[in-house]
């Protein structure tokens, strides 16, 4: 199946995806896409796996994940994997904690009704970030 949505910008409006036509969106799009980029690079290996889990369990569990959850199935300490997701969430770009707790957001999916529903080609279906 081939992916339509490469090289597009949608904006969400009134839980419709709506095309932005790209001389609107480009520039915008390419210093978005330098940012993101910019804040990958800073990450370790260790982070990047953290994530990655978040966000993989995240669509499977339906419930914030918790630090202790991440620590024990990825063989962690517990004040590590807090250190990793106090700088994963300062970034404001990788993860969100609406109570300061689970997590409830990792880029790309929420658990918060975000009116934009998502399915993943293995069949979970999950709110987009």
């Amino acid at each position: 199946m081939k992916n339509y949505l490469k090289r597009k910008v949608y904006m969400g409006f009134r839980g419709f995806m709506l095309p932005v036509p790209l001389a609107l969106s480009s520039k915008g799009m390419k210093k978005s896409i330098r940012g993101a980029r910019a804040k990958a690079v800073c990450l370790s290996e260790e982070e990047r796996r953290v994530h990655h889990f978040v966000v993989v369990k995240m669509a499977v569990a339906k419930k914030p994940i918790t630090p202790e959850l991440i620590a024990v199935e990825l063989c962690m300490q517990t004040d590590r994997v807090l250190k990793i997701i106090d700088k994963l969430e300062d970034m404001k770009t990788f993860l969100y904690r609406a109570d300061g707790k689970g997590i409830n957001w990792a880029y790309p999916l929420s658990l918060e009704n975000t009116g934009c529903r998502m399915t993943a080609s293995t069949g979970e279906r999950f709110f987009a970030a």
